[in-house]
């Protein structure tokens, strides 16, 4: 039973110490900050990774409508869709669609969605369609979204719209009237899921180097602690238990020139003071037996 009471009294001890204190409020610092930074680093590759994909579209959606221009002027629709299909083909690209002006879904990479007429209010056409009137062009931010397919993974897309060129409007085999400023709307969309992995294993990567810097900061820490604060402190308190205990004159060993240093200087000057002054009065004592 005693020795439970004193492994008790020594876990108390232990738990409760200004050491222990200093090293949880360290930690938990360090935790923190090592949160907050691990966070921003996540969301900054995020933003990096994105703006790759999101520069990538855009090349796509320029090569397309490059590529196909010839094909458009010719109402060559076998030749416009081959040609989009075989950039479908590429790794990494999730679908590729065109819109006409009403919304209907004149090509598709995905056939069941052929000729159907999408939502305006969806999510690929609310930037040019949240007002009363359809806007003509948008700004960088506005064109592309991020969103989720039927089986979870992020895809972004890119919408560019299909101007209206004075080659378009004077083409002899399907002239578009030229107050017509917008023919339709590329909508070019590509997978997420490479960079979603590349993000993941970053993620761990960070985790775990996290960790381990914590630990190694830990153990640095605490043992910087005990040095500074723990073991002087303790050296305190046994010169205190051993005044009490009346070893007068006990002297402790001083390893530092901070405050705990001038507190064990003081304790030494105190310790030596009563025993001067205790061997003073047993001397005294002496002198009236």
């Amino acid at each position: 039973m005693p020795e439970t009471e004193a492994k008790r009294s020594r876990w108390f001890r232990l738990t409760h110490s200004l050491s222990a204190k200093l090293n949880l409020l360290l930690l938990g610092a360090m935790l923190v900050i090592f949160a907050l930074l691990g966070y921003l680093n996540v969301r900054l590759h995020r933003q990096h990774l994105e703006q790759n994909t999101l520069q990538a579209a855009e090349r796509i959606s320029d090569v397309i409508k490059q590529g196909t221009t010839d094909y458009m002027l010719r109402n060559d629709r076998s030749g416009l869709y081959q040609s989009i299909q075989t950039i479908a083909a590429e790794p990494g690209i999730y679908k590729i669609r065109i819109f006409d002006q009403e919304g209907r879904i004149t090509y598709t990479t995905t056939p069941s969605e052929q000729n159907q007429v999408v939502d305006k209010t969806g999510e690929a056409c609310y930037a040019c369609h949240a007002q009363s009137q359809p806007l003509a062009r948008l700004n960088r931010p506005d064109r592309f979204r991020i969103y989720r397919n039927g089986g979870g993974s992020r895809v972004l897309g890119i919408i560019t719209p299909i101007e209206n060129q004075p080659s378009c409007s004077n083409a002899a085999c399907h002239a578009h009237p030229a107050s017509q400023q917008i023919l339709g709307v590329l909508d070019t969309n590509l997978s997420l899921a490479k960079a979603d992995v590349q993000l993941a294993e970053s993620s761990r990567i960070m985790i775990a180097y996290t960790a381990c810097g914590l630990v190694l900061i830990a153990v640095l820490s605490w043992f910087f602690v005990w040095k500074v604060v723990g073991r002087p402190v303790q050296a305190l308190e046994r010169g205190t238990d051993r005044l009490k205990d009346g070893d007068l004159g006990y002297q402790i060993t001083v390893e530092s020139e901070d405050e705990i240093g001038d507190l064990a200087r003081s304790f030494n000057d105190m310790s030596s003071q009563l025993k001067a002054e205790h061997t003073e009065n047993v001397a005294w004592t002496h002198t009236l037996e």
